[in-house]
């Protein structure tokens, strides 16, 4: 957390310049190291295939939810339609009932965990090439091109000449308006 507030917050120039080469050495380790690169393709494709088995748990006891509800052991038994309650051992169907609720929520929890998780790849791999664009457009801003340069030399040098031709001029009015008083 500390290590994200100090390269938001703005630094000195000598600062900013450690802080550009320490997100450069960073995003040498993430990208440019192949090692690092296999390790970190591997948790996603791990956490993707945990994420997809979550789901499918999650479906086969939904399914296996609807499949007792229709079974004449767990549900009604054939009387006429008429609800009469459990008709099963009340021991037997609140064992059945906690261990489905008890798989229902383990499942869901997965589910939530895996989803965030790859959310969260998602979001730092995003924020490290959001970082990589500003910093190569620091960089390039930064780097003033040959032409541009003495293109702005000679702006320079011109609007300099003229500064000069009306302080010149001003204090030519000066001294007239002193010798006239």
């Amino acid at each position: 957390m500390t290590l994200f507030l100090v390269l938001i917050f703005p630094l000195p120039n000598k600062l900013h310049q450690l802080k550009k080469h320490f997100i450069k050495l960073l995003n040498f380790v993430a990208y440019k190291n192949d090692t690092t690169k296999i390790v970190s393709r591997s948790v996603f494709i791990f956490i993707l295939l945990m994420f997809i088995d979550s789901i499918k748990k999650l479906q086969n006891i939904s399914y296996s939810s609807v499949s007792a509800r229709m079974d004449d052991t767990y549900g009604q038994q054939n009387f006429g339609g008429e609800y009469s309650g459990n008709q099963m051992d009340p021991v037997r169907a609140n064992i059945n009932k906690s261990e489905y609720y008890r798989e229902k929520f383990f499942a869901q929890r997965n589910m939530y965990l895996t989803g965030f998780t790859l959310f969260l790849c998602f979001m730092i791999l995003r924020t490290i090439q959001i970082t990589n664009e500003l910093l190569e457009g620091l960089s390039k801003e930064n780097k003033p091109s040959k032409n541009s340069n003495f293109e702005t030399e000679e702006v320079l040098k011109k609007k300099i000449n003229e500064y000069e031709e009306k302080i010149d001029n001003l204090s030519k009015k000066i001294l007239l308006e002193d010798e006239s008083i």
